[in-house]
């Protein structure tokens, strides 16, 4: 489906009913299937990946923005299970950190896969951290405190309902501030290779980002669960924090080299990543909650997404650069 800018064009949705919709003097029979159709008024596009395209689009019936991914045509069967994925995953989740799915459906004139979620104005953190180090600055700290603090929380809601993320990274962190005001939220983003414990039970598929996966993920091992988020967040924050990531030397050296640092290299000291200025007990427990969490054995790690949020807020706690 192409959209201009400014389009007018509409993705409209309509659930058939089963049954007719029966109203006996003037009353809702609920024995009966309830039609629904609405529209959503398309107002540009907001970006375009490898799967689908976003727009900002308005829905006139609740008077809101929301933001619609579209699945492009012709894509591989496993592709579009992702998509459907991601939009469930997101309508099941709950959490002031997660984003909303409000909407999901078939684009009635092409037949394209389309969900409508909540509309963020921000940018996500890998951005962020791109923009300072073109400008050889750092994100201040108190920021990614904040930041971290939000997807821990994010990550702990997911795993209690049985959602394994599988590909946390800055990336899919999206950073908003809301207008007008100085309050600034973290949104954790794209659940669409999230594995369901509770329902998939042990998966030894290979996905995720090789900049963040953990060992166990890289290796298609049945026992990946929960922690395998915390190691991803681990190198996430270890990044946020120093402003390169901690396996800058292999990056440039490609997937298997990554998969090899990974399962048998050894995290540089973040302590010595971090300004000097800063007090010598805030650097040694931020590397300390940055070593727990990428630990190569998930019995090491974190036991839990809030286990590292409570450890985290303590390093920081009192300190503010």
């Amino acid at each position: 489906m192409q959209v201009a800018q400014q389009s007018p064009a509409r993705i409209t949705q309509a659930f058939a009913a089963t049954t007719d919709v029966v109203t006996r003097g003037g009353t809702f029979d609920p024995s009966a299937a309830l039609f629904h159709s609405k529209q959503y008024r398309i107002v540009n596009q907001l970006g375009e990946g490898g799967m689908g395209t976003v727009y900002q689009a308005y829905d006139p019936m609740l008077e809101r923005n929301v933001a619609i991914k579209v699945l492009k045509p012709g894509l591989p069967t496993a592709l579009r299970h992702r998509f459907l994925a991601e939009a469930r995953h997101g309508a099941r989740l709950s959490h002031p950190h997660l984003a909303r799915v409000y909407d999901l459906g078939i684009e009635l004139d092409t037949g394209l896969d389309w969900f409508a979620m909540e509309f963020l104005q921000g940018r996500d953190l890998e951005t962020l951290l791109q923009r300072a180090g073109l400008r050889r600055l750092r994100l201040p700290t108190t920021l990614v405190g904040l930041v971290f603090n939000h997807v821990l929380d994010a990550l702990q809601h997911a795993h209690d309902a049985g959602l394994v993320h599988r590909d946390v990274k800055p990336a899919n962190i999206f950073v908003s501030r809301r207008p007008g005001q100085d309050i600034v939220s973290a949104k954790l983003l794209d659940f669409g290779v999230a594995l369901d414990r509770r329902r998939d039970g042990d998966n030894t598929d290979i996905c995720g980002d090789p900049r963040y996966v953990a060992p166990e993920q890289i290796l298609g091992e049945a026992t990946t669960d929960h922690r395998a988020d915390i190691y991803a967040a681990g190198i996430s924050l270890f990044e946020a924090l120093a402003g390169w990531h901690p396996m800058e030397s292999v990056l440039k050296q490609g997937t298997q080299a990554l998969i090899q640092a990974h399962c048998e290299g050894e995290l540089p000291p973040l302590s010595a990543a971090l300004p000097k200025h800063w007090s010598p007990t805030m650097r040694s427990r931020l590397e300390d909650v940055v070593n727990i969490a990428c630990a190569k054995q998930p019995s090491q790690r974190f036991a839990s997404a809030a286990t590292m949020r409570k450890a985290l807020k303590r390093a920081l706690r009192n300190e503010t650069c």
